[in-house]
This record gives C-alpha cells, sequence and structure tokens, in this order.
C-alpha cells in the first residue's frame, strides 16, 4: 500500500479522511490480537458487576449456610444486599465520568491500564474485608475502576476500525460480556454451589469462606487483561486528533508492518509515507488544536468537553442517549441481579406450597401441583440449582449476540435497539402476568432467559450507538462516560428500589412492571436519535416518517369532516 492517492478524494473533514486510511489497512493479525485483549477487559467488567449477585445469596441472614458465628462473619439483611448489589454502579458512576473524560484529554490506553488495575486491586482486598462497611467501600473503588474501563475500552478498541467496518467488530467486543457472565455463573456453581459449607483455610483471624476464594477468583480478568495492554500501542485516531502525527505514523505502520508478516498485506507503508500523508491531511482540513498550560488547564480542558457535549449541536442525541441509557440499565440491572434472589424464593414457594399440601392433602387448591419429595430435593440435595440457573440465563445471551453480528449492518443498530427494549419489557411483563400458582422455576427460567437473550441485542446495538459518529473523535469518550454516569444511577435506583421492595414484604414481581414499562419507554425514546454522520436512515428513521404520515392523514380526514358554516 503507498500513500498517493489517498488524500486525492474529497472529505469534509481531517477525521472522515483519516477514516478512509484506516479503511486501506485490512483487518488482520494485529486486529484479532487486539479483540482478545480488550474483549478480556469487558469480560472483566461484566465479572465484576455480577460477582457480587451470586455472593449475597451466601451472606443473607435468613440462610442457614450465612447463621455461622465467628469474627469475621457477614450477615446481611435484604435492604443491605440491595446497597451492595448497587454500590458499585456509584462507583461506575464516579469513574465512567472521570476516566472518560480524561480518555479524551490525555490518553485511551493509559486510562485502560490504570483503571483496570484499579478495580483488580480493590476488588481483590474486598475479599478480605472484615465488616459490612468495609466491604462496601472497597467494592465502591472496585466499581470506580469498571466504571472507567467500560467506555475507554469501546473507544480505544472502535478507533482501530473504520466506520464501515466497526459495527460488527464492535459487537464482537460486545459479545465478549457473555463471557464474562459465563465465567461468573460457572465459578460461583464451582466454588461456592459445591463447597458453600466449606472452609478453605484462613487469614489470621479470618475464615475464607467459599464466596471469599470466588471474588478473589474473578479480580483475576481484570488484572490479566491490564497486563496484556501494556504492550499496545495507543489509539492512532487519538493521536492523529491530537496532531502527534509521527506518533499515528508508527502506529499504522507497526499494524501494517506486522499484517505483512501474517501475509495480510501484500505492500507496507514507511513511517515517512504515513507521516508525509498525514502532514497533508493537517494542513488540508486544519491545524492541531494547541492545548492548555497551567496547573490547572486540564480542570478546564475536562469542563470544557462536558460542555461541548451538551452544545446544541450534540444536544438532542445527548438527551436522548441519556434517558435510554438510564432505563434500560435500570431494568436491565435491576432485574439481572436480583434473578439468583427469585429463583431462591420460587424455590422457597415451591417448598411452601408442598408443604400446605402434604398436611392438606384434600384441599383442592392449584398451588398444591408441586411434590414433596421434588421440593425437598430442592431445598436441600439441590441448594446450588440458584447459580445453575443463572449459568442457564447467561448461555441465552449467545443468540443474541450471533443475531446481532449479522443483522447489524442489515438493519440497523436503531431499529435493533427498539426492538429489543420493546421486546425485552413484555418477556418481563409475562413474569408479573403469570398468575403465582403458575410460576414454577423451570417457567421462570426460561422468560428469565428470553429477557437476557433479547436484552443482549439491545446492549450490542447501544454499544454500536454510542461509539459511532454522534459525537466527533474528541468528545467521544466524554459523552459515552456522561451517559454510563447515568446508566449507573439507574441501576443503582433499580438495586435499591427491588432491595427495598423485598425488605417492606412487598410481592417481589411488583418491580417487573416497573421494568417492563421503562425499557418499553426506552425504546419509544429511541425513534427520536438523529442519525450519526454518513449513517443510512434505516428502518427506525422510516417507521418515525410512517408515524408522521399517518398522523397528517388523520387530521386531513378530521379537518375535512368539519363544517365550518
Amino acid at each position: 500500500m503507498s500513500t498517493q492517492g489517498m488524500g486525492e478524494k474529497k472529505y469534509g473533514s481531517a477525521e472522515e479522511a483519516f477514516d478512509e486510511a484506516l479503511s486501506r489497512v485490512p483487518v488482520g493479525a494485529f486486529h484479532l490480537v487486539l479483540i482478545a485483549v480488550c474483549g478480556w477487559a469487558i469480560a472483566s467488567d461484566s465479572v465484576e458487576i455480577q460477582c457480587i449477585s451470586f455472593v449475597t445469596p451466601q451472606l443473607d441472614s435468613s440462610n442457614s449456610n450465612s447463621n455461622k458465628t465467628g469474627r469475621y462473619v457477614l450477615r446481611l439483611d435484604k435492604s443491605e444486599e440491595g446497597v451492595l448489589d448497587a454500590i458499585i454502579f456509584l462507583g461506575m458512576m464516579v469513574g465512567g465520568y472521570i476516566w472518560g473524560s480524561l480518555s479524551d484529554l490525555i490518553g485511551r490506553r493509559s486510562c485502560l491500564i490504570t483503571s483496570l488495575t484499579f478495580n483488580g486491586v480493590f476488588g481483590l482486598a474486598s475479599a478480605f474485608s472484615p465488616t459490612y462497611g468495609v466491604f462496601l467501600l472497597f467494592r465502591f473503588l472496585s466499581g470506580v475502576g469498571v466504571g472507567g474501563s467500560f467506555p475507554v475500552v469501546f473507544s480505544y478498541y472502535s478507533e482501530f476500525f473504520s466506520r464501515k467496518s466497526r459495527g460488527p467488530f464492535v459487537i464482537i467486543l460486545a459479545a465478549f460480556w457473555i463471557l464474562g457472565s459465563l465465567f461468573a455463573a460457572l465459578m460461583a456453581w464451582i466454588v461456592i454451589g459445591q463447597f458453600h459449607d466449606s472452609a478453605h483455610g484462613s487469614v489470621g483471624a479470618m475464615t475464607m469462606e467459599s464466596w471469599r476464594i470466588y471474588v478473589i477468583i474473578c479480580t483475576f480478568p481484570c488484572l490479566s487483561s491490564a497486563l496484556s495492554l501494556i504492550f499496545f500501542p495507543e489509539s492512532p485516531s487519538f493521536l492523529f486528533a491530537k496532531g502527534e502525527l509521527q506518533s499515528t505514523a508508527k502506529v499504522m505502520h507497526r499494524i501494517q508492518l506486522l499484517h505483512s508478516y501474517c501475509g495480510r498485506a501484500k505492500e507496507v507503508t514507511g513511517r515517512e509515507g504515513w507521516s508525509q500523508y498525514l502532514r497533508d491531511l493537517q494542513s488540508q482540513y486544519g491545524g492541531r488544536k494547541e492545548r492548555r498550560t497551567g496547573k490547572w488547564a486540564w480542570l478546564t480542558e475536562l469542563f470544557q468537553s462536558t460542555m461541548a457535549v451538551f452544545h446544541r449541536q450534540h444536544l438532542r442525541a445527548m438527551v436522548v442517549m441519556l434517558i435510554v441509557w438510564f432505563m434500560f440499565s435500570f431494568g436491565y440491572y435491576g432485574l439481572l441481579l436480583w434473578f439468583p434472589e427469585y429463583f431462591k424464593y420460587i424455590k422457597d414457594c415451591n417448598f411452601e406450597r408442598s408443604h400446605y399440601c402434604s398436611i392438606n392433602p384434600s384441599h383442592p387448591h392449584r398451588s398444591c401441583s408441586v411434590s414433596m419429595e421434588t421440593c425437598n430435593m430442592t431445598r436441600g440435595e439441590r441448594g446450588d440449582d440458584i447459580y445453575l440457573d443463572s449459568l442457564y440465563v447467561a448461555l441465552a445471551a449467545i443468540p443474541g449476540t450471533l443475531i446481532s453480528i449479522l443483522t447489524v449492518n442489515i438493519v440497523g443498530a436503531k431499529a435493533m435497539l427498539v426492538f429489543s427494549l420493546v421486546v425485552s419489557g413484555l418477556s418481563s411483563l409475562l413474569i408479573w402476568v403469570i398468575p403465582d400458582q403458575d410460576k414454577t422455576e423451570d417457567v421462570v427460567v426460561l422468560l428469565s432467559s428470553i429477557f437476557a437473550g433479547v436484552s443482549i441485542i439491545g446492549w450490542n446495538s447501544l454499544d454500536v450507538i454510542s461509539t459511532s459518529e454522534l459525537f466527533p473523535v474528541h468528545l467521544r469518550s466524554t459523552a459515552f462516560g456522561i451517559q454510563s454516569v447515568l446508566g449507573r444511577i439507574g441501576a443503582i435506583t433499580g438495586n435499591v428500589t427491588f432491595g427495598s421492595l423485598f425488605s417492606a414484604g412487598a410481592s417481589p414481581y411488583l418491580p417487573i412492571l416497573v421494568v417492563a414499562s421503562a425499557l418499553i419507554l426506552a425504546g419509544v425514546s429511541v425513534i427520536f436519535l438523529p442519525s450519526a454522520r454518513g449513517e443510512r436512515s434505516g428502518l427506525v428513521h422510516k417507521f418515525r416518517c410512517l408515524c408522521c404520515f399517518l398522523c397528517r392523514r388523520c387530521l386531513s380526514r378530521y379537518n375535512r369532516g368539519i363544517n365550518y358554516n
């Protein structure tokens, strides 16, 4: 490949011209390794978010396994469990804004490595927490790391791909979230489910219970991904946007050189060739923006980038994305992290119904449909089934991811997001609609699996939209970070609401009605999202035009039917 002819075509901006240069570098060995490392980082975020949902059933004060005496044994009620599930999202809310904005100023790679290390160190420390308060503090600090790595890894990763090929590859990256879910559920089933009554040594006066070992294992993905990213370069799109042309040329040459070793590039442009091409782009489309200097210059730039994403040019996109992130996170995380508790509740209900039948064998009520023998097995010999049920729910996301990869460039990310939000809302609504006597464990697991499988399509589509050209490169991570802040607030609200309703003795299915309403409202909001630069209008735009056309026809008929005399 040579640089001749790369600058002949006229583009609207230097970013678009550089995107064309990215499209001429084929996807090869470098990108495959990048997918693996960044995907493992995404999996680590999934593990850290979901691992506590598997720990809380073991810390439940009503659980016989947690009613042990000891100096460092934690026993929590439902409201405390809700706060524990939600505290990581509070940390993510802080970390998402700080790390996301800083990555637009100092670089994606350094912020990503630091946030992953932050996550791993404090996640590891939380396994040795002696009290509930210390546990909360360390999970909060771990959440600060998770909140930073999640938006930054998507910006960092997507900027190695051109806009034309970015959609499917972003969904492939998001698919690693499922790997993290499977890892968390499988380790919970092995470590907690199989050995929940066993002690695994001690550290000083602290007995290493199975849940502590499980939390330690869950820190491996983030620490290993942080170590791997040391060997990767900075995002070339970020370097070019900051005017660091020599560094950009070095990265592009390095990628092309690695491809040539693997037979994916027949011609390699030298560093000087790339440097000359980048200088031509800079002189043609505008020079580098000078950075401020001074002790608090970074704080000024942080404030300015935050205000820029709310500028009139981006306001509509930002408001719609904030609504979608809040509603989706409220419904998804509020329900997903409480699925183990729902499964446990169903088992307890089955036990109580069958016990009632055993002492009232002539009672004709339909709730007496589960045998006492089955419930005894469920409560005793199969006490680890709540983790196995969660593993089934995690596996249900695989088909949704495959559908996302195959259809994102055909249907469009926005149409897929609308479909996912509405259908997942309706599937969760079925859990609330089905009568209590018909809510068997298999039915709830099936509906929960449908919810998880369809929801993952929505998250994949939202990731594509968030990393698209709704926002320019120098504001992309800032916008993503602020959107994730609203998402974390929604997740916190969902978890605290669920825990409070459980503690108040309300029906555990009542929050599901709220979840369904929030998801459907978010689906409607997506219709008003503007198209990214260069993106085809797609089905959502056509649906919006159809609604406007029908409204005009109805008003026209109404006006014709009015007798003005």
